[in-house]
C-alpha cells in the first residue's frame, strides 16, 4: 500500500496562513488600543500660553493699581505698564485662550499689590520669557524674546520712576560667546576653519537661514561702529563719553558675529567702505544714535527666529542690548522689540470675564 501524497498545493497553503498571522500581529503593534490620554502640547506652546496668562495678570494687577492710586507718578508710571501688557497680551492671544478678568469694584476691596510687587512680578515674567525663547520654535521664540525684553526694561523703567530698587538682572545667566573668544581674521575663504570643510553647497542667497541672518547682523554692526565713530566728533562731552561706551560695545558685538557666523559655516561680509548718515545726523546726532538703535532690532529679531544654541542665546542678548542702547538717546522703545507688528493689526482681547466678587 503506497504512502498518501502530500497535495501540492499545501505548502501555498501555509505560507498564506503565515502571512496573515504576521499581519495580524504587526497590525496589534501599529494599532495599539487608544488610551484616552490627551496628546502632550508641545514646549512652544505651553510657552506662549504661560506669557499671556502672566501678561493678563500683570495687567489686571497694574489697572487695580492704577484705579487706586489716582493720579500722581505712580498711576502715570503704571498705566503705562497697563497699555504695554495689553500689546503683550494682544499679540500672545491665540483662539481658545482664557479672557482677562473684570477688575471687582474698588469698594470695599483691599488689593495685596503694591507697585514693587508689579516690577518684581514683571521682571521675572520677562526673565521667564527669555528663557523660554531659548528653546521655543522659530516664530515663537521671536515673539517670547521680544515680549521678555519690553517687560524687563518697562520693569527697570518703573523702579527707576518710582524710586524702588531695581529688579534683580532677568535673562540668560552667562554670555554664549565668552569675552576675549578669538576671531580669525577675514580672507578669501570667509575665515572658515577645517570643520567647516565638509559643509554642504551654499543655499539660495536669498533665502532666509542662519547664515543670512547672521550676515545681516555683521553688517549691522559695521555701520554700527562706522555711525558711532563720526557721532563721537559732533557730541558734546557727556554724551561723547556714553557714546564711546557704546561703541566699544558695537565693536566687540561685531566681533562676536563674526566668530559666530565662521562657526555657522558662513562667509563673513566685508567691511563697506562708507555709509550714508541719516538725514538729520548733523542736528541731532544723539536722535540719530537713537534712531539706528531701533532700526537693528527687526535683524536681531530675525536671528532669533532662525537660529538655536549659542547664536540664539546671542541675538537675544543683542536685542536687549540695543533696547536698552536706544532707550538711553531717547528714542521710544517698542512695544514688541525685534518683531515688526502694527500694533493695531492685533487681535482684540476677549470681552473680561466677570469675578466672583459681589456675588
Amino acid at each position: 500500500m503506497s504512502p498518501k501524497k502530500t497535495p501540492r498545493h499545501w505548502p501555498r497553503i501555509v505560507l498564506v496562513g503565515l502571512v496573515a498571522l504576521l499581519v495580524a500581529a504587526t497590525g496589534m503593534v501599529i494599532l495599539p488600543r487608544d488610551s484616552g490620554d490627551p496628546e502632550p502640547v508641545p514646549f512652544s506652546e505651553s510657552a506662549r500660553a504661560a506669557a499671556y496668562e502672566d501678561a493678563v495678570a500683570l495687567r489686571e494687577s497694574a489697572g487695580r493699581l492704577v484705579d487706586a492710586q489716582g493720579s500722581n507718578a505712580a498711576d502715570t508710571a503704571l498705566a503705562d505698564a497697563v497699555t504695554l501688557l495689553t500689546t503683550h497680551a494682544r499679540a500672545l492671544l491665540k483662539a481658545g485662550d482664557r479672557p482677562p478678568v473684570e477688575s471687582p469694584t474698588r469698594a470695599g476691596v483691599t488689593d495685596p499689590d503694591t507697585p514693587a510687587d508689579v516690577v518684581t512680578r514683571l521682571s521675572a515674567s520677562g526673565g521667564q520669557r527669555l528663557r523660554d525663547a531659548e528653546k521655543a520654535d522659530g516664530g515663537t521664540s521671536r515673539l517670547l524674546a521680544a515680549v521678555g525684553t519690553a517687560q524687563v526694561l518697562e520693569a527697570e523703567r518703573i523702579a527707576a520712576r518710582l524710586k524702588l530698587p531695581a529688579p534683580a538682572p532677568a535673562g540668560p545667566a552667562a554670555s554664549p560667546v565668552p569675552p576675549g573668544s578669538p576671531v580669525p581674521a577675514a580672507s578669501d575663504s570667509g575665515g572658515q576653519d577645517a570643520a567647516c570643510a565638509s559643509a554642504g553647497p551654499a543655499t539660495d542667497p536669498a533665502a532666509a537661514t542662519t547664515a543670512s541672518a547672521l550676515a545681516a547682523a555683521v553688517r549691522l554692526e559695521h555701520e554700527s561702529v562706522y555711525v558711532y565713530q563720526v557721532a563721537l566728533k559732533r557730541l558734546p562731552e557727556a554724551e561723547a563719553s556714553e557714546a564711546a561706551k557704546s561703541l566699544e560695545a558695537h565693536q566687540q558685538l561685531l566681533k562676536e558675529a563674526e566668530l559666530l557666523t565662521r562657526a555657522n559655516c558662513a562667509d563673513v561680509p566685508r567691511r563697506e567702505a562708507g555709509y550714508r548718515l541719516g538725514e538729520h545726523f548733523t542736528e541731532d546726532p544723539a536722535a540719530a544714535l537713537g534712531t539706528m538703535e531701533i532700526g537693528s532690532l527687526p535683524a536681531f529679531g530675525d536671528l532669533i527666529a532662525l537660529s538655536d544654541g549659542r547664536t540664539r542665546a546671542w541675538a537675544a542678548e543683542a536685542l536687549m542690548a540695543a533696547t536698552r542702547r536706544a532707550l538711553a538717546w531717547g528714542a521710544a522703545g517698542p512695544a514688541l522689540p525685534g518683531l515688526a507688528v502694527d500694533v493695531e493689526d492685533l487681535p482684540a482681547l476677549p470681552t473680561p470675564a466677570p469675578t466672583a466678587a459681589g456675588n
